[in-house]
């Protein structure tokens, strides 16, 4: 009830950018759709550089298939991209794809490195040390692998 200094909120929902009504990036969205359905590389309603870059994510592919397995760490060729993009971001200090680990977002990096810390039970249970106010994963996470919380 009180007069606020300000006629709107905006929303952050933790990083979701789309959320907020940003707009998600067109040629992402269309390399997906080229290699999520390969007949679509000769159709003329995609751009070339698009179908370029679908056609090597697919070749790097078993099977020149998104559904085939891949390394753990994720398609080598795209690893290999992002090592470019970090060695030309940090100055021309090399960055190696083989230190590249790719995840599905934050949530299941986080995880998936806690999951790899996180051993012991009882008093040798591992204490995970997270900021306050954390991010709520971080203490979910925690929880469900039966480690210590240790707050800073």
């Amino acid at each position: 009830g009180i007069k606020k200094p300000f006629t709107e909120v905006i929303r952050a929902n933790i990083g979701d950018a789309q959320a907020m009504g940003q707009q998600p990036i067109t040629f992402l969205r269309q390399v997906m759709a080229l290699c999520t359905y390969p007949n679509l590389l000769d159709s003329p309603s995609f751009p070339e550089d698009a179908k370029k870059r679908a056609r090597r994510i697919l070749q790097a592919c078993g099977g020149n298939s998104l559904g085939s397995y891949s390394a753990s760490q994720g398609v080598n060729c795209i690893r290999e991209d992002v090592a470019a993009y970090i060695t030309r971001r940090d100055g021309g200090v090399p960055a190696d794809p083989d230190n590249i680990y790719l995840t599905t977002g934050a949530s299941d990096g986080i995880s998936t490195i806690l999951k790899i810390l996180v051993s012991g039970g009882g008093k040798s249970r591992t204490g995970v040390m997270i900021p306050i106010p954390q991010y709520p994963l971080y203490s979910a996470v925690i929880s469900e692998l039966d480690a210590i919380q240790v707050n800073y």
